[in-house]
């Protein structure tokens, strides 16, 4: 079976490349070879028609006064049998007396008796063409001759083009068979063994697809070729060893900064709390404090973000992995941002499905349910609504969460920048609402340390929705407890611990199975 051949590779633009020079030196070898065959039987003919015609005037015209003109026509009747050579003899004299005519062109469409006599205006040989009736040529050549009593003579030979038409033709219909047939074979020559020169760039490319950010580590494969594979193969390397120590330097800055950080504010905030409670002031500067304690606090909130980021991207977070099941994890975490909803008066639903069982830390991946509904909740009017589901695709093994909303959605300028650090659509809007700029970034980091991706489709002014696929655990699922949330007279969810309320979402049986360690994803 023919590979399919797709025009954005190189190997297939390397081989039409080849293919097309092909076309265009066997296009220029079928005209060279053309005219040159043409030229080289017109040559033939021409030089064989001059010799016969030399030959009546040397042999038989210059006796023809001597002899009588029935010998003559005997003689060269005899001599070139004309009606068997398929030649054209006519012999006249200047005043247009025929002394000798004969010959079978052996070409249906020509009559040789209606071919027109030269004009002798001149002494000179020449070669004319006759049409004869027909619609293929008749090359003649005239030789004048002047006898030593001074009549002037003139001897015709000629002959049908048709069997150089023939030839030609038939080399023009070989061609023609033959040229596709060398092209499709260059094609497909040309396609299978680029193969094997590109194949060291295939591998290169399939490598470089696998170092991905928390593998740096790894290096191309170096391709022992000795020209520019090796050398493209030795700087890629070089480039990732640059990158791996720009990235290691990043994410060392950014956790010492924030460690250096964590401990001045903590000194700050405690500070400013025993001076809002130890002393007495007018009510503007206790306020003043208080904001101050609020910048404090979302300064902490930032510094924390960033290194759990540092420690997600470095790979020493340290994940728990047990097997959870996301149905459960979902149902739990909106029951326990009810409230939250309904202080906008914001219908909060998690759809109830079989239990979807994940290798993962429950504590992150219950951050990351949190951060994607605090969105949703924030950034949904009055009266809208907020839907969660979970799901499970067998067939990719993924485990599928969505959360989408009604709210004011993200333009679309700003969708590609959404997991960025510190990006924010509507910077005013979400400094407003208490927002770092981190929530999605630090979600995203989550997802990606268990192997899984996050993706984010929004239409301004209609909503959003945000999917999190996860690789589903390898294990066999097995029954997990239903949940028992204490609620309130009110059927509001009661004060449950969260240890408590994860520890059922956890199957304790899996704990540790098979040593599953994030950092190997």
């Amino acid at each position: 079976m023919i590979p399919a051949i797709h025009l954005t590779t190189l190997r297939t633009r390397v081989t039409t490349w080849y293919v097309g020079l092909m076309a265009a030196a066997l296009l220029v070898f079928g005209a060279a070879l053309y005219f040159g065959v043409q030229g080289y039987l017109r040559s033939s003919l021409e030089e064989s028609l001059i010799g016969e015609a030399k030959g009546i005037v040397l042999t038989f015209l210059s006796q023809e006064e001597s002899k009588g003109q029935s010998w003559m026509q005997g003689e060269i009747a005899e001599a070139y049998a004309p009606e068997n050579s398929g030649r054209f003899i006519r012999v006249s004299r200047q005043d247009g007396t025929v002394l000798y005519q004969g010959g079978d062109t052996r070409d249906p469409h020509i009559d040789s008796s209606i071919v027109s006599q030269p004009q002798l205006s001149e002494s000179k040989d020449f070669f004319r063409h006759e049409s004869a009736g027909g619609t293929h040529n008749l090359l003649i050549y005239s030789q004048p001759y002047v006898s030593p009593s001074g009549t002037r003579y003139v001897v015709e030979m000629g002959a049908s083009l048709a069997p150089i038409s023939r030839v030609l033709a038939s080399l023009l219909k070989i061609l023609f068979l033959i040229t596709p047939c060398i092209l499709f074979a260059a094609a497909l020559g040309g396609h299978f063994l680029m193969k094997l020169p590109l194949r060291p760039l295939e591998i290169l490319s399939e490598q470089a697809e696998r170092i991905g950010t928390h593998q740096f580590g790894e290096r191309l494969p170096v391709i022992a070729t000795g020209d520019e594979m090796e050398r493209l193969s030795l700087s890629l390397n070089r480039m990732i060893s640059r990158l791996e120590d720009a990235l290691a330097y990043n994410r060392r800055f950014s956790a010492d900064v924030s460690h250096e950080l964590r401990t001045p504010l903590t000194i700050l905030r405690g500070e400013l709390e025993q001076l809002l409670h130890t002393s007495r002031m007018p009510m503007t500067q206790r306020d003043s404090l208080g904001s101050a304690l609020e910048e404090i606090d979302r300064m902490a909130q930032i510094v924390e973000s960033l290194l759990t980021i540092s420690r997600l991207d470095s790979g020493t977070d340290g994940m728990d992995l047990k097997q959870v099941d996301l149905n459960c994890l979902a149902q739990w975490t909106v029951d326990q941002m009810h409230l939250m909803a309904e202080e906008k008066n914001i219908a909060l639903r998690c759809s109830r499905v079989e239990p979807v069982a994940i290798m993962a830390d429950a504590g992150r991946i219950k951050q990351v349910l949190v951060n994607l509904l605090d969105n949703a909740i924030k950034y949904t009017p009055n009266g809208g609504e907020v839907a969660v589901s979970v799901s499970a695709i067998g067939a990719t093994q993924l485990a599928i969460l969505e959360v989408s909303d009604t709210g004011i959605g993200i333009p679309a300028r700003s969708l590609p920048h959404v997991f960025e650090r510190f990006y924010r659509s509507d910077k005013a809007r979400t400094r407003e609402s208490g927002g770092t700029g981190l929530g999605l970034s630090i979600a995203k980091a989550i997802s990606k340390a268990h192997g899984g991706t996050m993706s984010i489709e929004s239409v301004e002014g209609r909503g959003t929705r945000v999917r999190l696929e996860l690789p589903l655990s390898p294990l066999p699922v097995s029954a997990v407890p239903g949940l028992n949330i204490q609620t309130t007279p009110e059927g509001k969810p009661g004060n449950v611990s969260v240890e408590r309320s994860l520890h059922q979402c956890v199957h304790l049986g899996s704990d540790r199975i098979g040593e599953h360690n994030l950092n190997s994803r």
